[in-house]
């Protein structure tokens, strides 16, 4: 049997950088549509309500099932941002961790093309049954609540 992938994308619904990450994943929800993979939206926010997540997924035309984050996903995985993607090998082991691509390099502040799509590299390693290359990167976008953020140490 082949292996499952379940992509945990963390979302807020006011955050910028998450509305204007919609039309990449509605392309990638298109691009691996038959492929053995799972996206899911997890609003990790207390302040999210289920009629703005609703709303979110209308108004971006995402297919994905998305719901709050009531398992605190993203609380065990260490998510600090939205949007931040986890991918999952079907052990629930993390194979790719960070940006959906590079568009922002900072809040508000973005490239004119994106150059590297991470997520969909991660994926297209994943279903080749290749190691994710870069398996971490660096997301960039809204906070989340509750969250402390790491201080560096240097």
């Amino acid at each position: 049997m082949e292996p499952m992938w379940k992509v945990l994308i963390f979302l807020a619904p006011l955050c910028p950088i998450c509305q204007n990450m919609s039309f990449d994943l509605r392309q990638l929800e298109s691009d691996f549509a038959h492929a053995p993979i799972e996206f899911v939206g997890i609003f990790p926010n207390p302040s999210s309500t289920s009629d703005q997540v609703t709303s979110f997924q209308s108004t971006y035309g995402l297919k994905m099932p998305m719901m709050k984050d009531t398992a605190h996903w993203a609380e065990a995985l260490g998510a600090q941002w939205t949007p931040e993607v986890f991918v999952l090998n079907d052990l629930d082991s993390v194979v790719y961790r960070g940006r959906i691509n590079d568009r922002y390099f900072a809040p508000g502040k973005r490239k004119p093309l994106t150059k590297r799509r991470d997520l969909d590299a991660a994926l297209r390693d994943c279903l080749a049954g290749r190691a994710v290359k870069n398996p971490v990167t660096e997301a960039v976008g809204c906070p989340i609540e509750g969250i402390r953020l790491k201080k560096s140490e240097d």
